[in-house]
C-alpha cells in the first residue's frame, strides 16, 4: 500500500466552539482531515483529554509511519542509530501532551 497522497507533514490547530476546543489535523496543503468533538484544553497539572490524545497520535501517524520504514529499510544494516533517533522524535510527536 503506497501512501504518497498523505500530503504530510500533518499539523494540529485548534479552534474554539464557545468555551470549548475543536482540534484540527490539516495536511501539507493546509487541507483540513479531521475535526475533533468538543473538548477542554487541560491547564496545569490536569490531565490530557482522552480526545485531544487521540488528535495527537493521528496528527502524527505520517511521521510514525516513516520511522516504522526507516526500521524495516535499515533492519539489516548497522546504522540503526539514525532509525532510533527518528523513532524518537515520532514518538514525541506523538505522545499525549497539554502542551501541543
Amino acid at each position: 500500500m503506497t501512501t504518497d497522497n498523505l500530503n504530510a507533514p500533518w499539523s494540529l490547530h485548534f479552534d474554539r466552539d464557545g468555551t470549548e476546543h475543536i482540534a484540527v489535523i490539516v495536511d501539507a496543503n493546509g487541507e483540513d482531515l479531521a475535526t475533533s468533538r468538543p473538548f477542554w484544553l487541560p491547564e496545569g497539572h490536569d490531565p490530557v483529554p482522552p480526545t485531544l490524545a487521540g488528535m495527537q497520535v493521528m496528527a502524527a501517524a505520517p511521521v510514525l509511519l516513516s520511522a516504522c520504514r526507516m526500521v524495516i529499510d535499515c533492519w539489516n544494516s548497522s546504522d540503526l542509530a539514525g532509525v532510533v533517533r527518528a523513532c524518537r522524535e515520532a514518538v514525541k510527536l506523538a505522545e499525549p501532551s497539554p502542551s501541543k
